[in-house]
């Protein structure tokens, strides 16, 4: 009985300070959320690496640093193969808010939703050899009727519409549910389209005929105008450098403080929606083909 109340004790405590110190981090993240003191101008170097799974960080970036007066413009690194639709949309829609000027330089790979991100931005770099382009959304469902048969495994689905348990890994997909999310990803598509042409200065038609998911090189997206210049990250900083007309601007590299479980349940997420599932459906800008 008496070990139980020691450790009963040192389980108070722990949980105590961990308490504290958990208060203490989100109030220093608080109170340095505001204005960052830079003493000179700055650009600031964000890194959008791997798969797009939320817009979290931009909006942090966005509220943070738009009305720093030492902020000059912005600098988006991007190495992606694209993600899910709606966090790409989102980033999308912040960058455009932007009123600084924002470039892009694209790393190894920048396709389908890393393209669709890249696309409001101001002027987009590659090199001659950035995978690219990719246009294009995507839905992906298993389905291991077949296996579950040979098993013994059979689903009872009580449900309140004939489309409620569409995709499910349990059944074979009918034409007209098959039909019905083509039309879904028909109208993602759609709006893929109509905020490239927002933002770049593309012919419609030359648009439409290179996005059906094709893989593009830097070089062959510099001749279509799908991007606007051939270069590395630093031809990126000197062409800002002369556009805010501060030649001797300082990069500031954003670091964002990462939570370990944060990233574990997103990645576990991605993998579950991509790989399909009977209990929800994900749309993706992505081409989860390509490697970086």
């Amino acid at each position: 009985m008496a070990v139980k109340k020691i450790f009963g004790k040192l389980f108070s405590i722990a949980l105590v300070i961990f308490v504290f110190l958990f208060f203490i981090a989100s109030l220093a993240n608080f109170t340095s959320f505001g204005e960052q003191n830079f003493s000179s101008p700055k650009i600031l170097v964000i890194n959008m690496d791997g798969i797009i799974l939320d817009s979290e960080k931009f909006l942090k970036i966005y509220r943070k640093f738009e009305d720093n007066p030492k902020i000059k413009g912005y600098i988006l690194r991007v190495n992606s193969p694209g993600g899910a639709v709606a966090p790409s949309q989102e980033i999308y829609r912040i960058i455009r808010k932007i009123s600084k000027p924002f470039y892009v330089s694209m790393g190894t790979l920048a396709a389908s939703g890393g393209y669709y991100v890249a696309s409001a931005a101001d002027k987009i770099y590659a090199l001659d050899g950035t995978m690219t382009g990719s246009i294009g959304v995507i839905m992906k469902f298993s389905n291991f009727r077949k296996l579950y048969d040979k098993i013994g495994i059979k689903f009872e689905t009580i449900k309140s519409g004939k489309f409620k348990d569409i995709g499910a890994s349990g059944k074979q997909m009918t034409d007209e549910e098959r039909q019905l999310l083509q039309d879904t990803v028909d109208d993602v598509y759609q709006s893929f389209i109509s905020d490239i042409l927002k933002a770049r200065n593309i012919d419609k038609s030359l648009l439409k005929k290179y996005a059906d998911g094709r893989v593009l090189t830097g070089k062959k997206a510099k001749e279509l105008g799908f991007i606007d210049e051939i270069g590395d990250f630093y031809d990126v900083v000197e062409d800002l450098k002369k556009r805010i007309g501060i030649p001797d601007a300082e990069l500031y590299f954003y670091e964002e403080d990462k939570n370990p479980l944060t990233t574990i349940v997103s990645s576990a997420t991605y993998i579950k929606n991509l790989f399909g599932n009977s209990d929800g459906y994900q749309l993706y800008y992505l081409n989860d083909k390509l490697t970086y």
